[in-house]
């Protein structure tokens, strides 16, 4: 094991960097803003006023009763604005402000924090919270990690060789290789973004900032395909993992935008995780290079190397406990998603795209309902426990188990995450497999004596402990993530899907939101934008609109527009459309027409 002394400068290290971290993001990002009244003096006229408001920063002007009053989001809240505002000989009064310390006052409402950035600002100073609560809670685990959490934590890694190390290499990066050269993005994927609920302040700035770079989203895909065919091969290995990982990063805020967070994240944290990982030793390009240069070419079996086949059964394994959770916890009651059976409700909502109907028919047995939504809990929470035995046969089990999960969504819900089934490789017993492939191998190994028998090495050094570090975070991560209930794009999730439970048909039917069409009224009459995608977080916002939110009329606009269509000329939008609902006893989908929502004008016409 490492030494104490590296353990305790890493806890210290990581407590520093978490309190830095949520100071340095409120000092990135400015402060808060906040509402205020302003009342100008008489003779001041509507365009004085205007330039008195943008010179000290006030936005979204809303006219109160007093014809001289008006309401403001003051976005700078420095003293010296302050002062500078109260003394203006245009203003009349104000309300909220302490004219005489020029703060603000404790009850004046908060807005976003504006000061420095357009948009994002609250996101960012959100993330750093939580990753700040993250490493000091990673800080606590380090700090106690000396001996024993760090043992019970990578107890499970097996030991292998660098031969099994390489073929895993070589499998996963064939496998990373068909998934990004089928799972394609460029830039026309920025202009059909949408989902806001997905994206968040902070995603929606980075997605923002790529539309003002197209050529970058354009060249993610050869990038990608380029390093991990470099990587695959084993040349220059590190650094080609790392440039790959680079890409795939923001290729995921793209990508996330469109198939939301679940799909992508698992993928996403596992190539994160596998930053610190010694997988070139054979295999490869490099380790030709390193024996034409008189290298030793023995490789004794280590942690090292199982670290790289084993972190991928964690990531997985986390996800499904988290999700376990989330359908304990999210429901009135701690049985309810059992006993009610919750599993046919969505079998029945996705159903439209499975290859099977067979789920409709748990609609008409309620106890195999039930049991088959007490199975599926039960299999989530128990994954997990395949990453911390050390027995390759329970592992290998607990990899059908998740194939069998996710059989199950593709045959009853149509759902399909290549992405995660990539991740069952972490399963697989790769020290077997390689005797399959090379026997010779395997005969070497049984004769060759302790220097490269599959026994237990010294598991020490930085390697160990960066790896070490790497499981102590995913466990960290997903236990904050899913106590604050956080969603995080692009690798971060409390995995709340199909958490949702309901009491009776009647509920679900309830319960069953609109599928909405935007249409928008121009000259020449009503036009449908069939680019743009009303997803949930949108749909909120048009009400708020309605109602008379400011802001959410600017963002409904601002997101039509970022569906890449023509509004030149558009008077007002509407949302229309229909809500299916469900035969129980037929087993077959009716449809009714839903509530039209709007119209919402125009005010600023493009």
């Amino acid at each position: 094991m490492p030494s104490n002394t590296s353990w305790r400068t890493t806890a210290i290290a990581c407590a520093l960097l978490g309190c830095a971290l949520s100071v340095a993001a409120r000092l990135a990002v400015g402060p808060p803003g906040a509402y205020v009244h302003v009342e100008w003096q008489p003779t001041v006229d509507e365009a004085t006023q205007a330039q008195v408001a943008e010179r000290y920063r006030l936005d979204k002007p809303e006219k109160l009763k007093d014809p001289y009053s008006w309401r403001f989001d003051l976005i700078d809240t420095s003293s010296n604005n302050i002062r500078a505002l109260v003394a203006d000989p245009a203003v009349r009064d104000t309300h909220e402000i302490d004219r005489h310390a020029f703060t603000l006052e404790p009850t004046a409402p908060r807005t976003a924090r504006r000061s420095r950035m357009a948009t994002g600002g609250d996101e960012i100073v959100r993330t750093a919270d939580g990753l700040a609560i993250e490493l000091l809670v990673l800080a606590i685990l380090v700090a106690l990690a000396r001996t024993t959490i760090t043992r019970l934590v990578t107890r499970g890694i097996p030991e292998l060789d660098a031969s099994a190390a390489g073929l895993f290499r070589i499998v996963f990066g064939s496998a990373v290789l068909a998934f990004f050269t089928y799972q394609r993005v460029d830039a026309s994927w920025l202009a059909a973004t949408f989902d806001l609920e997905v994206e968040g302040r902070f995603h929606a700035a980075i997605i923002d900032s790529l539309r003002g770079h197209p050529v970058i989203v354009d060249l993610l895909t050869p990038w990608l395909l380029l390093t991990v065919v470099a990587f695959t091969a084993g040349l220059f290995t590190r650094w080609t993992y790392a440039l790959f990982v680079l890409g795939a990063l923001v290729r995921a805020f793209v990508a996330v935008s469109i198939d939301s967070t679940h799909p992508q994240s698992t993928l996403v944290l596992t190539l994160v995780a596998l930053l610190p990982s010694r997988w070139g030793d054979a295999f490869s390009i490099d380790a030709w290079r390193h024996r034409t240069r008189g290298g030793d070419p023995a490789t004794p079996a280590s942690r090292h190397y199982g670290y790289s086949a084993w972190v991928s059964g964690l990531v997985i394994g986390v996800a499904w406990a988290a999700a376990a959770w989330a359908k304990l916890s999210v429901p009135p009651g701690w049985t309810d998603w059992v006993l009610n059976g919750t599993v046919k409700y969505h079998f029945v909502t996705d159903s439209v795209g499975a290859p099977l109907q067979w789920g409709l028919q748990f609609a008409r047995h309620p106890l195999l309902a039930i049991l088959a939504s007490f199975g599926v809990i039960a299999l989530e929470a128990v994954v997990i426990t395949g990453a911390f035995v050390r027995n390759e046969w329970y592992r290998l089990a607990m990899g059908a188990g998740v194939m069998a999960l996710f059989s199950g969504f593709y045959l009853f819900m149509g759902v399909f995450w290549p992405a995660w089934w990539i991740l069952m490789l972490g399963f697989l017993p790769w020290q077997r497999l390689l005797r399959a492939v090379r026997p010779a191998h395997g005969a070497h190994a049984r004769s060759a004596g302790p220097a490269v028998a599959p026994v237990a090495a010294h598991w020490g050094g930085r390697l160990a402990v960066a790896q070490s570090l790497v499981v102590l975070a995913i466990l960290t991560q997903q236990v904050v993530v899913s106590a604050l209930k956080l969603d995080q794009a692009p690798m971060f999730s409390w995995y709340d899907m199909y958490s949702a439970t309901y009491r009776s048909p009647a509920d679900w039917a309830a319960s069953r939101p609109p599928r909405y069409r935007i249409v928008v009224s121009t000259a020449q009459g009503r036009s449908e934008l069939p680019r743009c995608n009303p997803h949930s977080e949108f749909v909120r916002e048009f009400e708020a609109a309605l109602k008379g939110s400011a802001d959410a009329r600017t963002d409904v606009w601002r997101e039509l527009r970022g569906c890449g269509q023509d509004l030149t000329g558009v008077r007002d939008v509407a949302l229309e459309g229909d809500v299916q609902t469900f035969d129980w006893e037929r087993l077959v989908f009716e449809s009714r027409p839903a509530a039209t929502l709007g119209p919402l004008e125009n005010v600023t016409p493009p």
